[in-house]
């Protein structure tokens, strides 16, 4: 299901965050792929991803409605240090990735945040340089669940001790 905002919104009132499966919601957060990119908890069974932000935390900040609606719609806010950049080249070539590293002489993409290979480019080469308005974060990574994981996914936030 392709998953929108107004589809679940109404269940999130109801929901009772301590109350909730925690099973289902390691699952769901294996499943959405969340585990591969965030630390979502100090659960050691967990992988720990270290790209996008820290989630342990996450519930202080955003109401389990705005949190939904981030992971809904990823691009709608994206924080200035995980925007990726597109560089290209006087040769012709183009890279996107993020910023790993830059200084007077050249500039260091990650192209892919999963892989530690990394792209260094000369500034002399660099034509043109462009901040992406595009999440790292793929939209439709809760497409795969059901309501009830996704409940269970962000109950898991509001109760992570």
């Amino acid at each position: 299901k392709n998953w929108k905002l107004e589809d679940l919104e109404p269940l999130l009132a109801k929901m009772d965050a301590k109350t909730r499966n925690r099973d289902s919601a390691k699952d769901a957060l294996v499943r959405a792929q969340c585990v591969f990119c965030h630390r979502v908890s100090s659960d050691p069974t967990l992988p720990a991803g270290v790209f996008g932000p820290d989630l342990t935390l996450v519930s202080a900040r955003f109401g389990r409605k705005d949190l939904l609606d981030h992971i809904l719609n990823p691009s709608k806010f994206i924080d200035e240090k995980f925007r990726l950049v597109t560089v290209q080249t006087s040769d012709g070539k183009t890279i996107t990735g993020s910023l790993e590293s830059e200084d007077d002489e050249r500039v260091v993409l990650k192209p892919n945040p999963l892989a530690p290979e990394t792209s260094e480019i000369a500034k002399a080469m660099i034509q043109k340089r462009t901040v992406s308005e595009i999440s790292p974060m793929p939209a439709g990574l809760l497409n795969s669940l059901k309501a009830e994981q996704i409940l269970d996914m962000l109950a898991w936030f509001e109760t992570m001790k």
